[in-house]
């Protein structure tokens, strides 16, 4: 025999070895419980006047189904469980569940023994041919039953004794309990008289003392190993879990309680391969490297070893490693360790080409795709044939992969349509989510913020939920999180800071808690707090680095820090032209290039420069068909230009942009531009005359708009800029009162504020 079947053989044994459930002292008061409701429903048949009620037997169902797929309890947990109320039992059944237990503990290993066997005996062989018998072979209660005794059978005798041994101390930590005291007194004397009686006759009282010794004072050494978890009840947790975490997360255990829990199934299963894949996804959950990696690995080292049969096993074992090296490229890839990721992603692709492993095939193209830069998603996502969930997934992918790559609007919807078409198709419930969830993103990309509200609230309002087991309710948490937080951010786009609030109110998930960082650094931005919008900003850069640095620059530069702002936005732009691959690449750099102009604009003197720059921008924006982007780039311009004395281009060029920034803009930016155009107005209005009268009064009333959208929002600096100018109007009009009630407001804003710790009063769009 060769070496390599010899450790096959060995590992085999193993497995055997690590498939074995322990009997455990809940195991068999698991037993004593379906016996006694067995032997009830006996009585029930015989007796005509009698019957069970569907209620006790629907909850008996229920918690039976429960005791056998949780792992072990102590005594006082079942104790809680039967009593609590929770479900509908008969007081006979637990009356006589006590007394079966008590009768073990009492008259020794024959009675456990007996509990066992003739609970198959009574319940499940049939004694008569016209009568079925209570528990059928096949049934879930009947496998458990079948499963107890062959395990039970299998124990030598010294272990047996120590199983024994065990139940006294189970049974022991119970008393006295909730169920013992609803017992009568009557029925309990009559056991103990009856199980002493019984005892007194077959043993001499010396005997009965030794047998007293030998039951309370355990020996050290334990022939049974106590674990709480058997292999069943282990494959059901991970399966369980892993599927709330994939679905919605926030019904899944909480991670402390997961990984405690992950744990004690590891220390009584340690060669378990699934559970500790569970632990690599909980710790993907919480971002903790260190210890995904060796979970990872845990994983898929004990899924090599545990290959069963002999003539798939080199198949199999090449299944496990491509498998391996496609999660251990997906981690990678969610860490941002793009490199090392396409080092998994090569791996993943030749061995599975070796196996015509198809879907490890299209799963490996499309982690390349995301981890591998623009030439690499072009080549992995080839329009090959793939099986619908695959094709469904790499529209997604090749959607967004051909927004970033100036592909037209139409092209990239067309794509989106196919991908969603296809999930239709296919009822693919959490793709078509996530199809909503991306259409949504690139309405938002393209500066289309109505219409990325719009698919929020769709993909808010789908319904979601599939009914499974019990009629209990999942739902798929990912794709909705993402669509709260999209709606928070258009509700705070729109200065409705208190629907915002609310919908990003469970900050449970990472969208919703970015969402919410960034509307508190936006709104203390406004209100000139710094300390407070910089612990916000700092909360961001755990999830969006470089969305908050460009919101650490604006800081720097309300705050009049020009250096510092320049310095941040030079490390943005050094980023965005370094940087292959990013869906946010393009936006951020235009973003870093207008503020840049802000701050040249602000305080340089050199204007050619700044118009250079904007207009650069302005091409890269309408390149890539960003369109309300292109729109702040013109209002810059236009902006540059009033102040360079080209008042009538300037009016013209706002006039332009001025419906597409009051149709998609927030409120901060719809009021800044029409206080632009206002400016622009008056500075092209006629000298004198009752037409001078009339435009500065249409101005006036187009601050009273621009009052109210900075107040929503709180800025009060910009209200107060606001409030001096129409103050300035009315007294050219000569309307006196508005003037002096402009002056008023304006002096009791003034005395709330410090307007010189900021910069907003300067001459900004």
């Amino acid at each position: 025999m060769d070496v390599g079947s010899e450790n096959i053989d060995f590992v085999k044994l193993i497995n055997l070895k690590g498939n074995v459930d322990n009997i455990t002292p809940h195991k068999i008061a698991v037993v004593a419980f379906i016996r006694e409701y067995g032997l009830l429903k006996m009585e029930a048949k015989d007796m005509t006047d009698r019957a069970m009620a569907p209620k006790y037997r629907k909850d008996f169902c229920i918690l039976a189904l429960k005791l056998i797929q949780c792992p072990d309890m102590e005594f006082k947990e079942l104790e809680s469980l039967l009593t609590d109320g929770c479900y509908n039992l008969l007081d006979v059944h637990l009356e006589n569940f006590c007394v079966r237990l008590k009768n073990i503990y009492f008259n020794g290993i024959n009675a456990l023994m007996d509990c066992v066997t003739s609970t198959i005996d009574k319940l499940m062989i049939q004694q008569v041919e016209t009568i079925p018998c209570i528990i059928t072979k096949s049934s879930v209660l009947g496998l458990y039953l079948r499963r107890i005794l062959l395990y039970l059978d299998k124990l030598t005798f010294v272990q047996v004794v120590s199983l024994y041994k065990s139940f006294c101390v189970y049974y022991q930590k119970g008393r006295p309990g909730l169920m013992m005291r609803s017992l009568s007194k009557e029925k309990l004397n009559n056991v103990e008289s009856q199980t002493s009686f019984n005892v007194s006759q077959v043993l001499p009282e010396e005997s009965k003392t030794q047998d007293l010794v030998l039951r309370m004072n355990i020996v050290d050494r334990d022939f049974l190993e106590e674990c709480q978890w058997s292999r069943k009840q282990a494959e059901l947790f991970t399966a369980q879990q892993a599927n709330l975490l994939q679905i919605n997360e926030q019904k899944a255990l909480p991670p402390k309680q997961l990984q405690k829990t992950i744990m004690q199934i590891i220390n009584d299963i340690p060669e378990y391969p699934d559970i500790h894949f569970l632990s690599f996804l909980n710790c993907i959950r919480m971002k903790e490297f260190c210890g995904a990696q060796d979970s990872l690995y845990n994983c898929f080292d004990r899924a090599v070893f545990n290959i069963c049969g002999t003539g798939n096993s080199s198949n199999d074992r090449n299944k496990n490693f491509r498998y391996a090296a496609l999660n251990r490229a997906a981690m990678h890839t969610h860490f941002g360790h793009m490199s090392t990721a396409m080092e998994g992603v090569r791996e993943a692709l030749a061995t599975a080409q070796e196996a015509a492993d198809g879907g490890c095939l299209a799963h490996a193209a499309a982690w390349g795709a995301l981890a591998g830069g623009r030439a690499r998603r072009a080549a992995l996502l080839a329009r090959v044939p793939r099986p619908p969930r695959a094709a469904a997934a790499a529209a997604q992918l090749m959607a967004q992969h051909a927004a970033v790559n100036a592909a037209r609007p139409a092209e990239v919807f067309q794509i989106i349509n196919k991908g969603d078409s296809i999930n239709y198709l296919h009822s693919m419930t959490d793709l078509t989510m996530a199809g909503l969830a991306n259409t949504a993103a690139l309405w938002a990309l393209y500066g289309k913020t109505e219409m990325a509200s719009l698919n929020c609230q769709l993909l808010l309002n789908l319904n979601t939920k599939c009914r499974v087991g019990g009629g209990q309710a999942w739902s798929w948490g990912g794709a909705t999180a993402c669509a709260r937080a999209g709606a928070a951010c258009a509700a705070h786009w729109r200065g409705r800071g208190a629907l915002a609030a609310a919908l990003a109110a469970p900050r449970a998930e990472p969208a919703l808690r970015r969402a919410a960082a960034a509307h508190h650094a936006d709104a203390a931005l406004r209100t000139g707090k710094w300390e407070e919008a910089d612990q916000c900003i700092r909360q961001l850069a755990s999830f969006d680095r470089w969305e908050s640095q460009l919101l650490r620059a604006e800081m720097y530069f309300l705050k009049g820090d020009a250096t510092d702002a320049l310095e941040v936005l030079h490390d943005v732009l050094d980023y965005c032209n370094t940087e292959d691959d990013s869906l946010h690449y393009m936006a951020i750099r235009i973003k870093a290039m207008i503020m840049m102009s802000e701050v040249q604009h602000t305080f340089s003197n050199i204007r050619s420069t700044n118009i250079m720059l904007l207009n650069e921008a302005l091409s890269l924006a309408k390149k890539y068909n960003l369109h309300y982007l292109a729109a702040t780039a013109e209002m810059h311009v236009a902006n540059v230009q009033l102040h360079m004395g080209g008042a009538r281009n300037s009016l013209l060029l706002a006039r332009k942009v001025l419906p597409v920034i009051m149709e998609h803009g927030s409120a901060y930016d719809s009021a800044r531009a029409l206080l632009l155009y206002t400016k622009c107005r008056i500075a092209t209005a006629p000298p004198a005359g009752e037409a001078r009268v009339q435009v500065l009064q249409t101005c006036c009333n187009s601050l009273d708009i621009v009052k109210e959208n900075f107040t929503k929002i709180g800025a009060q600096a910009r209200l107060l800029h606001t409030w001096y100018l129409q103050a300035q109007l009315y007294h050219d009009i000569g309307n006196v009162i508005s003037r002096n009630q402009c002056a008023w407001m304006y002096r009791q804003i003034e005395s709330q504020i410090s307007v010189e710790s900021s910069n907003m009063l300067l001459v900004m769009y």
